[in-house]
């Protein structure tokens, strides 16, 4: 399949060096659309990608990334048809395809091999750095109060432990993150034990079928949480000149996360974007010593 012929690559449209990002990244929107459309693999557009596609019906101007979920099942099959589909400059990176991708708490991201970018306290990290679109799973929970709010603590116990383990990454901002960041081997092994006990659970919880909720996975560490028919049926968007999936009520999800004025953009101040560094053309080839 001639992805580049279906979807060339027009980067260099773009008129600033952002709007080059976002054709990279839309392009690869389009790539994975196609892929999982053609084997049945359900997705949805999430945070800040939904939020643009509703209020501006397409990428926020200042935004340097994509987002997306799946449903855990989704998500397994995905990874294991991404990686033969995917074109040449195109990378499904996760700790099995990438090795020095070591970040604990996203098990999923899909880089553009022709394209660099960094983020600040990520520097010294030596894995792929091009631009990339970020894949959550999601997990089914119970909708039994007491097992929903045992598994919650086990969520917040997570978000507590990656969140330490990220003050390595940003040692530079304070002195009680520059204080964590000295127990970052611990931090990390309880990161790998938790994951090791979330598997069992996420399994375990597939059985659900639709009588459950549905959060983002067991082994990420953010906390948000929908009824079954929040998400699905799934519906479509138009986002820039393509239609993508959505939560089926796409008012309740983004109110979830940015309130009910999600369709207010904010102050100027805090229109930033998530990279320090953005190089949307660039023969990037990374250290192998």
């Amino acid at each position: 399949m001639d992805f580049n012929e279906m979807f060339p690559d027009n980067r260099s449209e773009g008129e600033t060096v952002i709007r080059q990002a976002q054709l990279v990244l839309l392009r690869m929107l389009k790539i994975i659309d196609h892929i999982c459309r053609r084997h049945d693999i359900k997705y949805w557009i999430c945070s800040g990608t939904l939020l643009g596609a509703v209020r501006h019906k397409g990428f926020i101007p200042w935004d340097d990334d994509i987002d997306i979920c799946m449903l855990r099942q989704d998500y397994e099959r995905f990874v294991k048809v991404a990686v033969a589909e995917f074109p040449a400059d195109m990378m499904l990176q996760t700790r099995d395809t990438d090795p020095d991708y070591t970040y604990l708490p996203l098990p999923c991201k899909v880089r553009d091999k022709k394209s660099f970018t960094i983020s600040s306290g990520y520097e010294p990290e030596d894995c792929e750095k091009g631009l990339f679109l970020d894949i959550f799973p999601a997990d089914r929970f119970h909708l039994n109060p007491v097992v929903f709010r045992w598994e919650r603590l086990l969520k917040t116990y997570n978000t507590f432990i990656c969140k330490c383990l990220d003050s390595v990454y940003f040692a530079h901002e304070s002195r009680v993150r520059r204080l964590l960041s000295l127990f970052h081997p611990l931090f990390r092994k309880l990161v790998v034990r938790y994951q090791k006990f979330a598997g069992k659970i996420i399994e375990r919880n597939k059985a659900l079928g639709t009588d459950c909720y549905i959060g983002n996975g067991f082994d990420t560490l953010w906390k948000r949480y929908y009824r079954y028919d929040d998400i699905y049926p799934l519906g479509e968007i138009t986002f820039e000149d393509g239609s993508f999936f959505a939560p089926h009520s796409i008012d309740t999800y983004l109110k979830s996360i940015y309130g009910p004025d999600y369709m207010t953009p904010p102050p100027e101040s805090e229109r930033n974007c998530h990279a320090s560094i953005i190089k949307p053309s660039y023969d990037y080839t990374r250290s192998t010593e």
